[in-house]
C-alpha cells in the first residue's frame, strides 16, 4: 500500500519557525529602519532623531548578535531531533482503516473546542482545533482527511489531553 504524509510534527509551527531568522530579520528590519532614519529624518529641537537612531541601532545590534548566537553557538537541532523520532524503530506506528470516528464540541468560557477521535486497529487517537493547542498535536479539525473506512498508518506517541486512553499523532500518512 501506497501512503502520503498528509501532516507530520516537522509541519508545526514550533518546527518551521527558527530563531535565527527571525532575529535576522530583526536586524536587517532595524538596520534599515536606522539608515532611513539618519539619512532622512529631519532632527527637531526635542532631540527624538537621535533616540530614534539610538533605539533602532540598539536593536540592530541585538538582532545581529542573536542571528550570530543561534546561527552558530546555540544552534538548534529540534528538527533533527524530530526526524529522528519518526524515523525511529521503537517509536510506535499503527497501520489500519479509520473507525469509530466522532466530532465532538468541548464548552469553555473562552469558546468552543472541536475535538476529533478515532480508533485505527485498537489504538485510540483525539485531537482538537484549539488556536493554541499543543504544537505536537494534530490541529486540523473538520477537514474531510479522515473519515470512517479511511486506511492510513499513523506514527503516535503515548498520551493526549484531549481523552484518558487517546494518543498524540506524531505523523499522519493517508493511503492513495
Amino acid at each position: 500500500m501506497h501512503y502520503t504524509t498528509y501532516w507530520s510534527i516537522l509541519d508545526s509551527p514550533g518546527q518551521t519557525i527558527q530563531s535565527n531568522i527571525i532575529c535576522l530579520y530583526v536586524a536587517l528590519g532595524s538596520g534599515l529602519l536606522w539608515f532611513l532614519i539618519k539619512r532622512f529624518k529631519k532632527d527637531e529641537a526635542a532631540g527624538d532623531k537621535a533616540l530614534l537612531v539610538w533605539g533602532t541601532g540598539i536593536f540592530a545590534i541585538l538582532g545581529f548578535v542573536g542571528f550570530i548566537s543561534f546561527t552558530f553557538l546555540n544552534m538548534d537541532h529540534s528538527n533533527e531531533l524530530a526526524k529522528k523520532i519518526l524515523n525511529d524503530s521503537n517509536t510506535p506506528r499503527v497501520e489500519g482503516v479509520v473507525s469509530d470516528f466522532e466530532q465532538t464540541i468541548r464548552r469553555s468560557n473562552s469558546g468552543g473546542e472541536r475535538i476529533e477521535k478515532f480508533t485505527v486497529d485498537s489504538v485510540q487517537f483525539a485531537y482538537g482545533d484549539a488556536a493554541l493547542g499543543q504544537f505536537s498535536s494534530f490541529s486540523e479539525t473538520n477537514n474531510k482527511i479522515i473519515f470512517n473506512g479511511q486506511k492510513v498508518r499513523i506514527t503516535y506517541k503515548e498520551g493526549s489531553p484531549y481523552c484518558d486512553n487517546c494518543n498524540s499523532i506524531l505523523k499522519i500518512e493517508v493511503a492513495k
